[in-house]
């Protein structure tokens, strides 16, 4: 007996010695180099820019992740605690991890034959998401338990949720509940109701799986789940669980728009932000931005300029189908056309398409395309070839650029019940550039840098320079009219040769015709050429010029006879404001493009205003 007793102690003791053991390297090879938790409560993850018009709309977002901040205290409780009982209904109770929450779930999951709960905490989760690597392991998961029970010792459980609810991703690139909330329902985290709240908690188990969006029967079902749990932990009652079943939740179509720059007024903004504050302001800093644009303006700019870049192009005549096929690549290319589906009811009137001629009237004005599944007669009789092209008719075979609108019509069109048609048009190959300034706020309302942004991000209002040409004629009588000249005075519009450079410049009137004498008043507004040469010529060219730089050109302007015909090279913003001194009363205003930018807590970081000179 004695003997017996010796051996349990003896193993009794072996065993607390293991278990010293065990807890001396468990202490030591993970307690002590686990990482600092104390950097969670100090954590800033990305946060989305919001840049905002003159009249406070909101025109573009940049981000990597889109996300916008959310203090505890701004999450309604019942969206808080639709989170818990989806999520982990033991929270406010356990101390990081939770044995029976873990028991629970493997259940749920057994019975429902798929993964309906989980069994981390949400301390769990918050620490997996921002302090380890998402590798599978016994090792990582030890690590995620520590982890939840040193951070329980840190930090309050509000504290803890504000991490969870800021960090998860919800699907459709929104990550935290405010981005959800505005990404599906249009509105801010506290105007959230319960039927909406519980739909939100059932997302992150697996977002794409429950997307209100793409799945919403899914969604729908697992609503239900999280408003039952709600329930069962008492945060609700019965009638509002039913209640919240009958309510419509009205989620928002998803928007699959490139959520990257969308015009060159804010690609400027973005650039400007890059350059001011840094490479990653825009898309982790969480920064408002306001500028001077007039979205409005904006708009009907854009539309300017496309629609007068089209007409031109299209006045230089039809350049030819994008490519002709035969034979065995034509009936590849039909075969492949037929497989999509595109209804002209779904077509963007703004964007072209490609279509196939499979028929050609004998009179040549009526062709038919192949144009998806079904076939369209179009007409082609006011169509004019460029008179080089070796083939100057439309082919069966000829692939072909088609739109909802005519060339250089306005989009959407002006009669709501036109017939929606296809016609044939091309892409543009020539581009303008557009700048508004509102001399009575002296904001930069509109700026347009080409026809299309997605096919050529160089900004031709900021960085092109060009010749401005007879744009630039009024500062040169403005200078004859600061020099003794009249709006009355007579120049000779006459035949005249300068001597340049050992060579003969004989300037010449576009119409290359003269008209004899010819007042200032009259010469401006029909823009003679060699009467504002001439005008140079008399005033000088150093007073000219001298006079000229008033207007606070940022290039050097050319001393020689040939300004007159706006030989120097500007960019157009600079022209435009230049002008604006003639629109209010001899004072030149340098336009404001971005007025302030905030950082996320509204503290100011930059501020402009328009400058008078």
């Amino acid at each position: 007996m004695r003997v017996i007793r010796s051996l349990i102690f003896v193993v009794l003791f072996a065993a607390a010695a293991a278990v010293a053991t065990a807890t001396v390297v468990l202490y030591e090879d993970y307690w002590l180099t686990l990482p600092p938790v104390d950097d969670l409560l100090t954590y800033e993850p990305p946060v989305a820019t919001r840049v905002y018009a003159a009249d406070g709309t909101l025109i573009e977002e940049f981000f990597e992740e889109k996300r916008y901040l959310s203090d505890i205290e701004e999450v309604p409780l019942v969206v808080r605690q639709a989170f818990v009982a989806a999520e982990d209904s033991e929270f406010y109770s356990h101390y990081g991890i939770d044995p029976q929450g873990i028991f629970r779930a493997f259940v749920a999951n057994t019975r429902a034959g798929d993964v309906v709960q989980g069994g981390s905490t949400i301390t769990q989760q918050v620490v997996k998401q921002l302090l380890l690597s998402p590798e599978r392991s016994y090792e990582r998961k030890l690590r995620e338990v520590l982890l939840a029970l040193k951070l329980e010792q840190e930090a309050s459980k509000d504290q803890i949720l504000q991490l969870y609810l800021n960090q998860i991703y919800f699907g459709g690139g929104n990550y935290g509940i405010e981005a959800a909330a505005r990404s599906y329902f249009g509105k801010k985290v506290s105007d959230l109701t319960v039927a909406e709240a519980a739909l939100l908690a059932g997302l992150p188990q697996a977002p794409s799986r429950y997307s209100p969006t793409s799945n919403p029967k899914a969604a729908r079902a697992r609503q239900r789940y999280v408003l039952r749990r709600m329930v069962e932990d008492g945060f609700i009652t019965s009638g509002t669980y039913h209640e919240a079943l009958r309510s419509n939740v009205d989620v928002q179509p998803r928007d699959d728009s490139d959520p990257g720059v969308r015009n060159y007024y804010t690609e400027y903004v973005r650039l400007f932000l890059e350059e001011r504050f840094g490479k990653d302001a825009p898309y982790r800093s969480g920064l408002h931005v306001y500028t001077a644009m007039d979205p409005r303006l904006q708009d009907l700019a854009q539309a300017a300029v496309s629609q007068g870049i089209e007409r031109v192009d299209w006045m230089l005549a039809y350049r030819g189908p994008v490519e002709h096929l035969e034979g065995v690549a034509l009936e590849e290319r039909l075969e492949k056309e037929r497989a999509l589906d595109r209804s002209l009811d779904r077509l963007n009137g703004r964007r072209f398409y490609q279509a196939v001629v499979t028929e050609v009237s004998k009179d040549g004005k009526q062709i038919r395309v192949q144009f998806g599944s079904t076939t369209h007669l179009i007409d082609v009789s006011k169509v004019r070839f460029r008179w080089h092209l070796d083939v100057r008719a439309f082919r069966a075979g000829d692939v072909v650029e088609v739109a909802l609108r005519e060339m250089a019509a306005p989009w959407p069109p002006e009669d709501e019940n036109a017939e929606r048609r296809l016609h044939v048009v091309q892409r543009p190959e020539i581009e303008a550039a557009l700048v508004a300034i509102d001399v009575r706020s002296g904001h930069l309302a509109a700026m347009v840098g080409g026809y299309d942004f997605l096919r050529s991000q160089f900004n031709r209002a900021l960085q092109a320079r060009r010749q401005p040409g007879s744009a630039f004629k009024p500062f040169i009588y403005s200078a004859a009219l600061d020099n003794g000249y009249t709006a009355a005075s007579i120049v000779y519009d006459e035949p005249v040769e300068y001597m340049d450079h050992d060579k003969i410049w004989a300037p010449k009137n576009y119409s290359r015709e003269h008209y004899g004498p010819t007042t200032l008043r009259t010469a401006l507004e029909k823009s003679r050429n060699v009467v504002t040469v001439k005008l140079v010529d008399s005033i000088g060219v150093d007073r000219t010029v001298d006079y000229v730089e008033q207007f606070d050109f940022p290039v050097e302007i050319g001393r020689h006879l040939s300004i007159a015909l706006g030989t120097t090279e500007l960019p157009l913003v600079d022209l435009a404001a230049a002008y604006t001194a003639f629109a209010n009363k001899g004072v030149k205003i340098t336009p404001a493009k971005v007025l302030r930018v905030e950082d996320a807590n509204g503290n100011v970081l930059f501020f402009d205003k328009p400058r008078y000179h």
